[in-house]
């Protein structure tokens, strides 16, 4: 399967999970298997939307998929 690549944004550095698996962080380049994804970050739950489903193809390293979580008070 062809290596897909994503970034996933947030204000600060935040553990991002993917399919509820631990797979890396905030505002660097993932690397990752092609393929379907419920994207969503760890702990403190500050952030919307509370998930982020992605269908992950077509990217490559210099051009990732890039999605974006917002920060919220608490």
């Amino acid at each position: 399967m062809a290596k897909e690549y994503l970034v996933v944004l947030f204000p600060r550095k935040r553990r991002v999970k993917l399919n509820n698996h631990f797979m890396g962080h905030t505002n660097t380049k993932l690397e990752l298997e092609g393929g379907r994804y419920e994207v969503t970050l760890g702990q403190p739950i500050n952030f919307t939307p509370e998930s982020i489903p992605i269908d992950l193809k077509g990217t490559a390293s210099l051009k990732p998929m890039v999605i974006e979580f917002q920060e919220v008070e608490e």
